[in-house]
């Protein structure tokens, strides 16, 4: 469906790792009709990548494997195999990083990913010319954006805000009271665990709460917010 349509505006979410606390990320994007992209590390699970957040917080990922369920109705996108830096990678490090990642995403949920999110925000020309041979047709960034409006680089995408900004609820109402012209793309981002790890869950249930059910937003994934016309790719 392109959601251009009907639609002059289109919310969409985007979560990377792959964490535990995609669980309850989850119970609460769901709640509320929310779309999400999760970017994931295939060649880590719960016992492998666990690191410490801010010294509160054991971070663990999921074992991907069996999760098709838990992500159903939402997007699986390439986050590289081991959440390298690609830019410190030789070509053939590079293309193993990558194209083992989406095949196994494409093994594990059934579609051929199209989109991704680079580690740590970096990325060069050597990379993004990679995934372009691998058909991947976007690719975000973190530097906050603070705008809706399109932007015609796909493979440098930068999302409008990450969920602690503090200007995420200025730009709701913003977004909320708009009337625009031109097609608006408010894009939010983030790690399920930073939630957990600050205790501020109630940040995404009243962010939800304040955007849900309206009949002027489309609420898609990635995918379908910035590819509207293309359909995905089954195995």
């Amino acid at each position: 469906m392109n959601w251009k349509k009907q639609y002059q505006k289109a919310l969409t979410f985007s979560y990377d790792d792959g964490n535990v606390q995609d669980k309850k990320l989850l119970d609460i994007l769901n709640r509320y009709g929310m779309k999400c992209t999760f970017n994931v590390n295939t060649g880590l699970d719960f016992d492998h990548g666990t690191w410490v957040y801010r010294d509160v917080l054991e971070v663990h990922r999921l074992n991907l494997a069996e999760c098709p369920e838990l992500y159903a109705g939402h997007e699986m996108a390439v986050h590289g195999v081991y959440h390298y830096n690609l830019t410190e990678l030789s070509p053939a490090e590079l293309t193993a990083e990558l194209q083992e990642n989406a095949e196994t995403i494409t093994k594990l949920y059934g579609t051929a990913p199209v989109g991704m999110a680079y580690p740590y925000g970096v990325y060069n020309d050597t990379v993004i010319a990679e995934l372009n041979r691998l058909g991947i047709r976007y690719a975000r960034g973190v530097e906050s954006s603070h705008s809706f409006a399109e932007q015609a680089d796909l493979m440098r995408f930068q999302p409008t805000c990450h969920h602690d900004d503090p200007q995420l609820f200025d730009l709701a109402k913003q977004f909320l009271e708009s009337e625009p012209e031109t097609p608006q793309i408010f894009y939010v981002w983030g790690h399920s665990y930073e939630f957990e790890g600050q205790q501020n869950w109630d940040r995404l249930e009243r962010f939800c709460e304040m955007l849900a059910g309206r009949d002027d937003i489309f609420y898609g994934t990635n995918r379908e917010v910035l590819l509207p016309d293309e359909e995905p790719k089954t195995k």
